[in-house]
Parts: structure tokens; C-alpha cells; sequence
């Protein structure tokens, strides 16, 4: 995208939810930034979830999508788990590489009271786990790598991964801010990432760019775009914006895949549940949605099944 040139398409991508993707410093730095009110909300509707889960939720699937398009393969999928023995239990998120992501909480519901800092207890609601990162490329084994949570506040612990797990110095910042009737009215992020051989001068200026920034979320409340987030944190260091793309939730469940779910019951099973009378339900965990098969369809599937 050349600067100060927005096409038609682009203004429409800048209206909703969007990631940015840059570089400054010559290409030493690169640097992500990402705006997805409607997507968090979107998840909090679909799973019902409490502000605390929203928040918590919202934040991994913002990193997620930021990861998703770090991928050098288009058909990649990457999944993130984070598991706690705090109350929320376990996130779960998956992203594809074109900005679309899924993803869902083992306990949507959790309520805490407010940190020392008066904010949502993500790090109460999470506490001491894992995150773990699963690579999925076709027609390649999958691969994944895990590193211990630092606070459970899911921005420190993607830098701590990004840190040891790929060895790229990474400050990573999400946030959710969410209304006193449980909508969403704020959600980005960023990620900022030194490429090997940057000068060392670059991690001062950083530092003294990122010192006074007090969230995410109070750059976005003081109307700032994921483009100029990075032109703020960035500043003094040549940013240029590569491109835009759209992110959204998207979920690709359907009842095809229902039906191949419900195929692993076996025949002895799915016969009982057709003389009984009785539908079955397929729940998809990522969106909430539900699947009712008739014993009419369970009685096809078994016809496919000896086909």
C-alpha cells in the first residue's frame, strides 16, 4: 500500500475490524497491530462469557490472528492453549493465516473481583499453566512448542513465547475493555518484533517509545488506529505500512461435519439412540453452535456407513 494513497477497498477494510502489517528501521523491526471489537464480541455473544472471560478470551484470539499472519505457508493453522489452575481452566483459539479465528473458554462464566490495578484479573483467572502453540501445515506432521505462563495476562506470556520458544525479541501488548452491560467497547493489540542482526540502539528507542504507554486500550479510547498505534510506538524510526487485511470470527463448523462427528459413536450406538426415538445433539465447542440429528439422519448415515 503506497503512503498516503487508501483505495477504495482499503478505506472499506479500515472501517471494521482490521490487522495492520509494517516494518521500520530498514526492515529490522516488524511490527503488527490490530484492531477486532466486533470479533471479541462476536465470541461473547456466541459463548455467553462473563467480562472477566471475554477479556481473557478476546486477548488470545487477538494474538492469534497477529501470529496467524507471521505464517509463511497460506494454509497454516495455528492453535493456541493456554491451561490454568486458575478458575477459567483452559482458552482455546485457532487461526488461519487470511484473519479469521475461533476459539472458546472451558468456563465461560468467571467472575473475579478487580486486580490491585482496579482492572479485570485476567492472571487470577487464568494463574500458573501453559501455553502451548501447535503449528498445522498440510501434508506435514504437526509441530508445537509450550513455555510456562509469566502472569497469565496472555500479553506477557506471547512475549515470554516469542522469547524462548522462537528466540526473536517481541513486546506484545492486548487489551479488552468491556462495558458495563458486557459488550465489547474496545479490543486491539499490537505485537513489535527486532529481526535478526538489528542494531542495539533500536531496543533503547523502543523502550522509550513503549515507557509511555499505559495500555492498548487507552490509545484506542484516545482514537488511535492500529496504523497510528505503530506510528506512535514506532516513532523516530521510519514505519511504512505493507498492507491491511480484514479479521473476523469465523467458525467452519457445519452439519457435514456434525454428521462425521456422530459417525464416531459407531453402529451399535447410533441404533439404540434411532429405537429410542431420540435426536442427537453434536455441540460445536468453538461457536456454540448446535446440531440436531433426526433418527431419520442417523439412519442414513448407518445406510453410508455400510456403503
Amino acid at each position: 500500500m503506497e503512503d498516503n494513497v487508501i483505495d477504495f477497498d482499503t478505506a472499506k477494510i479500515l472501517a471494521g475490524d482490521h490487522m495492520v502489517r509494517g516494518v521500520a528501521a530498514d526492515g529490522m523491526i516488524r511490527a503488527f497491530a490490530i484492531t477486532a471489537k466486533e470479533t471479541v464480541q462476536t465470541a461473547h455473544e456466541n459463548h455467553n462469557t462473563s467480562p472477566l472471560v471475554t477479556a481473557a478470551l478476546g486477548r488470545l484470539m487477538m494474538g492469534g490472528l497477529m501470529m496467524g499472519s507471521m505464517s509463511k505457508d497460506p494454509n497454516e493453522l495455528i492453535s493456541l492453549v493456554v491451561q490454568g489452575d486458575g478458575p477459567i481452566e483452559a482458552l482455546t483459539v485457532t487461526v488461519d493465516t487470511a484473519g479469521h479465528v475461533k476459539g472458546f473458554a472451558n468456563q465461560p462464566n468467571v467472575w473475579l473481583p478487580p486486580n490491585d490495578q482496579g482492572k479485570l484479573d485476567v492472571g487470577g483467572g487464568i494463574g500458573q499453566g501453559t501455553l502451548s502453540v501447535v503449528h498445522d501445515v498440510p501434508h506435514i506432521e504437526p509441530y508445537s512448542s509450550q513455555v510456562e505462563l509469566v502472569s497469565g495476562e496472555i500479553g506477557d506470556d506471547l512475549t515470554s513465547y516469542f522469547a524462548i520458544s522462537d528466540q526473536i525479541p517481541t513486546s506484545v501488548g492486548v487489551g479488552v475493555l468491556v462495558n458495563k452491560d458486557t459488550s465489547v467497547k474496545q479490543a486491539g493489540g499490537f505485537i513489535i518484533q527486532l529481526m535478526p542482526g538489528y542494531y542495539e540502539y533500536l531496543t533503547d528507542e523502543l523502550e522509550a517509545n513503549l515507557q509511555g504507554v499505559t495500555s492498548v486500550t487507552s490509545l484506542m479510547e484516545d482514537g488511535l488506529t492500529p496504523t497510528q498505534i505503530l506510528e506512535k510506538l514506532l516513532e523516530g524510526m521510519d514505519f511504512k505500512v505493507l498492507d491491511v487485511m480484514p479479521v473476523s470470527f469465523r467458525c467452519d463448523c457445519s452439519e457435514d461435519r456434525a454428521i462425521r462427528s456422530a459417525v464416531a459413536l459407531g453402529e451399535v450406538e447410533l441404533r439404540d439412540i434411532i429405537e429410542k426415538g431420540e435426536t442427537a445433539e453434536v455441540f460445536c465447542h468453538f461457536c456454540g453452535k448446535r446440531y440436531y440429528l433426526t433418527p431419520q439422519k442417523l439412519a442414513q448415515m448407518i445406510v453410508d456407513m455400510q456403503g
